[in-house]
């Protein structure tokens, strides 16, 4: 049966995250804690055993110059000992229908391992969501940055809109400040350059990659590495070189691809 989750699943729910997705990081306690919501929680059960269960996470896409709804499918998993009897193919389907009564226009997700791309694929899932990925090294000295706080969410929010394609996943306030949370909270935070008073590039780091870089010039990937007291550092940025999400479309559209990250992936 897929049905939507209720109170009485929430033990079961945080179980099969933890089978599924292990952690030592901090970041299961700080999803429940701040992102999880039974609301958007579809599962798959057999009698009152849960099998598998997907998130609905609901954002937007700017998408011709519009901001059209969309699901973004997030922690999808299957318990081991039910594998392979279609639960996650219910799932998607079942998430399909619900999108189409409430108007989304796609699904998006992230597949966690390259080799799902092709899982995804027979679902109507095609690569749309691209960026790019390189490594920095230190060089010489840099141009330090400063810690980003909530004050500065209006010009991270700007030279986003700026510095990504026309297609992106539309970020609120209440994204911006969630993801400025979680990198203070788990990873070595959100650092920011300005020039006269105006955020010109911004860097959101774990301990060894920067997961998303906007605008940085090579003194400001210097001061990067300084501020965080590495030699070598990944970087990722927007760009069309490497397939980070996939898309399935419920309505047409003219977009070529698109830009998405820092969606608890």
């Amino acid at each position: 049966m897929i049905r939507p989750a209720a109170p009485q699943d929430a033990a079961a729910i945080r179980a099969l995250w933890e089978t599924c997705f292990p952690d030592e990081g901090g970041f299961n306690d700080h999803f429940f804690a701040h992102r999880f919501a039974l609301s958007d929680t579809l599962l798959s059960v057999e009698g009152e055993t849960l099998c598998a269960m997907v998130q609905m996470l609901p954002y937007r896409l700017r998408v011709a110059g519009q901001m059209r709804p969309i699901t973004y499918i997030y922690g999808a998993c299957t318990d081991p000992a039910h594998r392979r009897r279609g639960h996650m193919a219910r799932l998607l389907e079942r998430s399909f229908a619900l999108d189409r009564q409430a108007g989304r226009v796609a699904s998006a997700l992230i597949p966690a391992e390259p080799w799902l791309f092709d899982f995804y694929r027979p679902f109507g899932y095609q690569p749309f969501f691209y960026l790019d990925r390189r490594t920095i090294a230190r060089t010489g000295q840099g141009s330090l940055p400063r810690r980003l706080t909530k004050s500065d969410i209006p010009q991270l929010a700007a030279l986003y809109d700026r510095r990504t394609p026309d297609c992106r996943i539309v970020r609120e306030q209440a994204d911006w400040q969630a993801q400025l949370d979680l990198f203070d909270a788990l990873a070595k935070g959100a650092y920011g350059w300005f020039e006269d008073g105006q955020l010109t590039a911004y860097a959101f780091c774990w301990a060894d990659n920067a997961q998303e870089a906007l605008g940085l010039t090579p003194a400001q990937e210097q001061g990067l590495l300084d501020v965080l007291g590495r030699d070598e550092l990944t970087v990722l940025t927007a760009g069309q070189s490497t397939a980070l999400g996939c898309i399935k479309w419920h309505e047409g559209h003219d977009a070529p691809f698109g830009y998405m990250d820092l969606m608890y992936n």
